[in-house]
């Protein structure tokens, strides 16, 4: 029986990789993801789309927050969007590049 994956409308960015050349540290990568993945969302996006062996995977919620903006009559307020941070590990041997600055 055939195994689909359906992944509709999720983004994940790579901001930076942790660790890559340390001798006894697996290496981390941190991604910007959509706040309605789920942990096993990510593990199974990374392993079944790019093959990489993930080991845990740990998840952040960040909220956007208010900004006031004064105007020539008045006070005006604008929300910045809220966002997920995934932190995910791999296994020993895994070969993740660093994003170019």
């Amino acid at each position: 029986m055939p195994r689909f994956e359906f992944f509709p409308n999720l983004f994940m960015t790579l901001i930076n990789v942790r660790f890559l050349g340390h001798k006894t540290r697996p290496v981390q990568a941190v991604f910007r993801i959509a706040p309605r993945m789920n942990k096993l969302e990510v593990k199974e996006y990374l392993q079944t789309i790019y093959g990489l062996p993930v080991k845990k995977v740990m998840t952040d919620n960040f909220y956007g927050g208010y900004r006031r903006i004064q105007g020539k009559r008045a006070m005006f307020h604008v929300s910045r969007p809220n966002y997920k941070r995934a932190v995910v590990t791999f296994e020993r041997g895994a070969v993740v590049y660093k994003p170019s600055d």
